[in-house]
């Protein structure tokens, strides 16, 4: 047994099939193939379910690839041993909610590849369903969603999680709507007014309580596109929830929306901002200085 045939392991289960695997670890498919069947031989067990349409973990192969993710930790940690912050080279694989991907990461990933240049980073954006999901399958590195009280609770029982940042609620609406001159906006008065409501499951918590305890409110569509929310919002079609990161969106500097203070004293509704990864996980030193260059972007909100 080789550290490398754990490697490909690990590599095939994150990329689905061994053609993309390959790619990415710059070896040939047959050496990986090879060096899987040579595994499977030696334990006695199938790890992967092969098919047309790419490999499938067995049941057995989740027992494989769990453990061989502790010993490749612990490589990991072994290699960084002495390693200094601006020689780190490596990779880093990251996905985030929308909310988050059109906010404060692209400033934190900028500052942070500036000074780390030797670090290739593989960003995606998803949903908080999909990025849970992809962590446990340990596919990704670190995932960042938005999630309620409720949604911090259940991530934590099956995976590492942090609540970086609790952000404020705000009410997004047009300037010229006629909520704009308002200090402060109620749940009633939101729902006097058509609603554009994210498409998420932390959001949709957040709306069935206040629809419960105030009331059914008339939405006008479902979203995720940071784009068209802001532009729905902005001329003056729907209002919708925002939070206090959004401050610094050029629609809101110009002045085209208004954020305004929600005060719900009923539900009071919390909001994290939460670092997942896997539950046996090592932060490799890359993983732990993006995230203090994250906290770091997120204390300047």
């Amino acid at each position: 047994m080789h550290f490398e045939q754990l490697e490909y392991i690990l590599e095939v289960a994150k990329k689905g099939t061994i053609s993309k695997a390959a790619e990415t670890l710059h070896v040939s498919h047959s050496a990986i193939s090879q060096a899987i069947s040579n595994l499977e031989s030696e334990l006695g067990i199938p790890i992967f379910k092969r098919s047309r349409s790419g490999s499938i973990c067995t049941e057995e192969g989740k027992n494989v690839l769990k453990l061989s993710y502790d010993i490749m930790n612990k490589v990991t940690e072994l290699k960084e041993l002495g390693q200094k912050s601006s020689l780190m080279k490596g990779n880093l694989s990251i996905s985030s909610s929308p909310i988050f991907f059109s906010t404060v990461l692209p400033e934190a990933l900028y500052a942070f590849k500036h000074d780390n240049p030797n670090i290739q980073i593989e960003i995606n954006e998803d949903s908080t369903e999909n990025i849970i999901t992809s962590v446990k399958d340990y596919q990704l590195d670190l995932g960042f969603i938005f999630g309620s009280d409720e949604t911090f609770k259940t991530v934590s029982k099956d995976l590492t999680s942090r609540s970086l940042y609790q952000p404020k609620f705000r009410v997004s609406v047009s300037k010229h709507s006629p909520l704009a001159n308002k200090e402060v906006i109620y749940p009633e008065e939101m729902l006097q007014y058509p609603l554009v409501m994210r498409n998420e499951k932390f959001a949709k918590e957040i709306w069935k309580k206040i629809f419960s305890t105030y009331g059914k409110g008339k939405v006008l569509f479902y979203s995720n596109n940071d784009d068209v929310i802001k532009n729905v919002i902005a001329n003056n079609l729907a209002i919708g929830f925002s939070t206090d990161i959004m401050k610094h969106d050029p629609l809101v500097k110009n002045g085209e929306i208004i954020m305004i203070p929600y005060v719900d004293n009923k539900n009071n509704p919390i909001l994290h901002l939460i670092c997942i990864h896997a539950k046996n996980k090592y932060l490799s030193t890359i993983e732990k200085e993006f995230l203090k260059c994250i906290t770091m972007k997120i204390n300047t909100y």
